[in-house]
């Protein structure tokens, strides 16, 4: 988590110049832009994913259904090395949708979220496909066994609409798996893939994968 966040602030500083995140802002300050009513909402959400904790997780969650402002509470919420974070984007899910609902999933993908798979699991065959996709990817990113049934369910009996999602997913879950030994849920997804009504291309980049 530390390591991204430093991440964080060089982008930051590279694309807004004006704002020195770690040495103009701290968390007290930051809270408190958030309870006014001045434009510096954003800069505020920014400055919490360097300078935030625990304290800070209520105030973002407020935001998640804000349309202007959720993306940077997200981000925030995505960095905050606390299990509460987990827990506000995890509670966000049933209140949401379309673009915020998605927005969500994906940074309880980012975190690795494992609590959140049940739910997830139930969003991969959300009538909103871009919701499903979100959903796929997330379960790739977090990468447990049960997030993988998922995916590879998806994969080989999931509406036609998805199948290449479900593929990219099962691709990118195979891929990190691999970094990590985890040879068996490799090769179920490989095979996963091959048996799968995908274009030719993904099964040739599963193929590549196989023989790294």
């Amino acid at each position: 988590m530390n390591s991204l966040r430093i991440l964080i602030l060089s982008l930051f500083s590279l694309g807004i110049s004006s704002i020195t995140l770690a040495v103009e802002w701290d968390e007290a300050g930051a809270l408190a832009v958030l309870a006014s009513d001045t434009q510096m909402k954003a800069r505020a959400c920014q400055a919490l994913a360097v300078v935030g904790g625990p304290e800070s997780v209520l105030s973002l969650a407020a935001l998640l259904g804000n349309q202007e402002l959720a993306s940077y509470a997200r981000t925030a919420l995505e960095v905050i090395d606390d299990p509460s974070a987990g827990k506000a984007l995890r509670a966000a899910l049933p209140n949401l949708n379309g673009r915020l609902l998605s927005g969500v999933i994906t940074s309880l993908g980012v975190r690795g979220d494992e609590a959140a798979v049940p739910a997830i699991q139930q969003l991969a065959v959300n009538a909103d496909t871009g919701v499903a996709k979100s959903a796929l990817a997330a379960l790739a990113r977090i990468g447990t066994e049960e997030a993988i049934s998922t995916i590879v369910e998806s994969l080989n009996k999931g509406p036609s609409a998805l199948r290449i999602s479900a593929a990219h997913a099962a691709l990118a879950a195979a891929e990190e798996l691999a970094t990590n030994g985890n040879d068996e849920l490799v090769e179920h997804l490989l095979k996963s893939i091959q048996s799968a009504v995908i274009p030719d291309y993904i099964k040739i980049a599963a193929s590549t994968l196989t023989e790294r």
